[in-house]
């Protein structure tokens, strides 16, 4: 049989390409499978102090404040992504206040905290709802709610509470919460975006619980022809360097189960692995922006496919004392509701809307005269529905919309306090506050929840400080190069078949 041109081009470009990506993929798999279960990895966490420099807590960056709340004795409770702490005003110590919560750094991630006019504390983590009985924090169930706790906030008279999840508003009754479903704005469309139909294919979610086994094989499957590649790469120097015919006959019988499994596998799975790395590549950068933008209509029978018109968009929610209503933070901007949450909610279409990135507001503080703080990390801005302004928080200046569509800013506002010596003080997720601060090797001592370490690793920012710049594009490139391998390799499968067939005449 003659050789064509392209044959030692793609065995050239399989083997060295594959051995370059093995060992990312090992780590891949391993991520995406902690993140597609995040339920059972809650209690796990790694030590900061095994992480690069920028993962370490100084000066309270990381999104360990969010913000703070004066209690009746004048005290303050500091909250952020490590559970709830009580301090002073000047930062001076620090002790736990965290009995009653779930055990783990993930399930302590405070989203907010408030307190009724009866001095009744409330918090509302990532997974649950929480009220302070003196001594500790007891859970307070929220009906029929399979989702993430979005926020909770004081009713308009301070007697009460109200909670939301990403779905749905919980207010707080005689008897315990109830859920409410907001109606449709109007013009509401049934749409997704494509982006997340993407990402929920590639995590499996899409299909609930039996699609995400699925990519879980799939990421199994990757590491598999990781492990038989890398194998495949290293036995034949073995089998040339070695004089003992034992051994030999041994290794030889490795490489050729190996290279038996290795190619069976790959060939037979190779449009799901091409899948899952594909939609991989389109959530990160450069392929990402484009379907951010692209509203498609959610696939049937899907977890996307719901009659909710609020399915999965709501983010923050505040009483508007000025003007007796509801403002809502959505990731479809910002809306109006009425007191009881029974009308039509309205979209503010006013021409200076604060922007907010993706991951959503992190501060959303009344100032005076019904005017608002909004925080993000798209930056700090004072916003003036009544007179239709907005002003950049850190240089007074009317807000000028970027011409480029930088989801992120200079200022990554993670969170805010007006408690702290006076001060309003803001803490920027890199740089932390923005005043020096006392340090606390309690907060410092603080560890990373494993499965936002997976998600570090899984999209590449764990390896920024070898990367600079390059690391918003890991993902991409490495999606690239996996492609190429697996196709690479089912070019190579043809090559083989004709063993298995009969010579043509």
């Amino acid at each position: 049989m003659k050789t064509t041109p392209h044959r030692p081009i793609s065995k050239a470009i399989h083997k060295w390409a594959g051995l370059l990506i093995s060992i990312l993929m090992l780590v891949f798999c391993i991520s995406g499978v902690i993140l597609n279960h995040r339920s059972l990895f809650t209690t796990c966490s790694v030590s900061r102090s095994l992480l690069p420099s920028e993962y370490h807590i100084e000066n309270y960056n990381n999104g360990i404040i969010k913000g703070t709340l004066r209690t009746a004795n004048g005290k303050l409770l500091a909250f952020g992504n490590s559970g709830v702490w009580l301090t002073d005003s000047l930062f001076s110590s620090f002790a736990d206040y965290n009995a009653g919560l779930p055990e783990g750094i993930d399930s302590r991630n405070i989203r907010n905290i408030t307190a009724t006019n009866d001095g009744t504390l409330w918090c509302a983590t990532q997974f649950g709802v929480y009220r302070h009985n003196g001594k500790e924090w007891h859970e307070m169930k929220l009906p029929g709610c399979r989702e993430r706790v979005a926020d909770i906030t004081l009713t308009g008279d301070s007697t009460s509470v109200v909670v939301l999840t990403r779905s749905a508003v919980y207010p707080l009754a005689h008897n315990g919460f109830k859920r409410l479903e907001l109606q449709a704005p109007a013009g509401y469309e049934k749409n997704v975006s494509m982006y997340k139909t993407l990402w929920m294919l590639h995590s499996g979610e899409l299909f609930g619980l039996p699609g995400r086994l699925i990519v879980d094989c799939i990421a199994v499957i990757l590491a598999f022809l990781s492990i038989t590649g890398i194998a495949l790469f290293i036995l034949p120097y073995s089998l040339r360097t070695t004089i003992r015919t034992n051994l030999k006959a041994t290794l030889g019988r490795t490489f050729k189960w190996n290279f038996r499994w290795h190619d069976r596998i790959g060939y037979a799975t190779i449009i799901l692995t091409v899948i899952v790395a594909f939609t991989g590549m389109c959530l990160r950068p450069p392929l990402m922006i484009p379907f951010v933008m692209l509203k498609t209509t959610p696939l049937a029978a899907t977890t996307l496919d719901s009659d909710n018109a609020w399915h999965d968009k709501l983010r923050a929610i505040r009483w508007d004392s000025a003007n007796a209503r509801w403002l809502l933070s959505t990731s479809e901007g910002f809306f109006i509701s009425d007191r009881t949450f029974e009308g039509t909610p309205m979209k503010v279409k006013q021409k200076n809307v604060p922007p907010v990135s993706p991951m959503g507001v992190t501060v959303f503080e009344p100032r005076t005269e019904g005017s608002w703080l909004i925080g993000s990390f798209s930056g700090m801005f004072i916003w003036n529905p009544a007179d239709d302004t907005l002003k950049d928080y850190f240089t007074g200046k009317d807000h000028e919309a970027p011409k480029s569509m930088r989801p992120i800013s200079d200022h990554l506002v993670a969170g805010y306090s007006k408690d702290i010596a006076g001060h309003e003080v803001t803490f920027d997720y890199s740089k932390g506050a923005s005043m020096k601060l006392p340090a606390s090797d309690e907060i410092e001592r603080q560890p990373m929840s494993l499965w936002n370490f997976a998600l570090e690793l899984h999209v590449g920012r764990c390896y920024t400080p070898v990367l600079g710049p390059f690391s918003s594009l890991f993902v991409f490139l490495a999606g690239a190069i996996t492609i190429t391998v697996l196709l690479t390799g089912l070019t190579l499968h043809r090559r083989h078949r004709p063993h298995n067939q009969k010579p043509t005449q």
